[in-house]
């Protein structure tokens, strides 16, 4: 709704990337009030975005979903958000939605009213989504200094981490590999009733430039540094818990025996523990394409 980050990309490096017809912005921003993102300015702009979506969809020889992504703590992205997510159930129902989410962070918040505009956002999150991947900022501040190096992290350095996590989501969808995932597959394997879908990510292996010519990481390792909460890219820790169901992606030079073999040390381990009216099954996709940075990254 606020231009000035539209006009970042409409002028910035990667401007050649996006058709200047589908960057939509409003004249001013939510003010942190979920009220005003949904009802307010929200209202005017969200017929313009569903009638350029639907041209963009009516290009598709097969659409198989939406992918959203929004914060939860500021106005626009909890209340225009949520107005978008209900108007999409409404004009494309049977379509996925998968939304990725940063959700307000205990330590980490620019606006007093964050949690407020989280719980206002989260009913449309419930019933209008398949599946929600939570982010967090200080999880991904955390996980910058800590394997990354970075003393003092900008936006740019986090949102490098999150498209990483989002590039290796949809990986499955753009290049071959032995065991392919694909986006409908997650919601089957990962969402035990429909209303529970909220999922924790995590990546691994997480290290700097420098270091990743050093580094010699066997599957096993990279398997069990999935499940430490150092690489939980929410801030929470999972092993006061139990896990409902798990979906792993491994990316480039992987064979399914490894993974078979990384999964079996697991399931033994007393920290990775599932519910018992739930299966202990691990989903696991390999894709050969392995993961890519952009050029001068972290």
């Amino acid at each position: 709704l606020e231009p000035g980050v539209c006009d970042e990309v409409r002028t910035g490096t990667y401007r050649q990337l996006y058709h200047p017809e589908q960057l939509i912005s409003g004249k001013e921003d939510a003010a942190n009030n979920y009220a005003r993102g949904h009802y307010t300015i929200g209202k005017e702009i969200v017929d313009l975005v569903l009638d350029r979506l639907r041209k963009l969809a009516d290009n598709c020889t097969g659409l198989q979903g939406f992918l959203i992504f929004h914060s939860t703590g500021g106005g626009s992205g909890s209340g225009f958000g949520s107005l978008l997510l209900e108007r999409l159930s409404v004009d494309y129902g049977r379509k996925s939605k998968l939304s990725f989410t940063v959700t307000p962070a205990p330590q980490v918040a620019t606006a007093v009213v964050e949690p407020y505009n989280h719980v206002l956002s989260s009913h449309s999150l419930l019933e209008h989504t398949d599946c929600t991947f939570c982010l967090d900022n200080e999880a991904l501040y955390d996980v910058c200094r800590r394997n990354l190096d970075i003393e003092r992290p900008t936006y740019t350095n986090l949102n490098r981490l999150v498209a990483q996590v989002v590039s290796s989501l949809t990986a499955s969808l753009r290049f071959d590999g032995a065991l392919n995932v694909d986006i409908s597959e997650f919601q089957t394997n990962l969402v035990p009733y429909p209303r529970i879908h909220f999922m924790l990510t995590s990546y691994a292996p997480i290290i700097s430039a420098e270091k990743a010519y050093h580094e010699q990481l066997s599957v096993s390792e990279i398997t069990n540094s999935v499940f430490e909460p150092s690489n939980m890219l929410t801030k929470c820790d999972p092993r006061h818990g139990k896990y409902m169901a798990c979906c792993m992606m491994y990316r480039g030079d992987v064979v399914p025996k490894d993974v078979n073999a990384a999964v079996a040390t697991i399931k033994t381990k007393r920290t990775v523990q599932f519910v018992d009216w739930c299966p202990t099954g691990f989903k696991c996709g390999i894709n050969y394409q392995p993961p890519t940075v952009v050029p001068g990254g972290d």
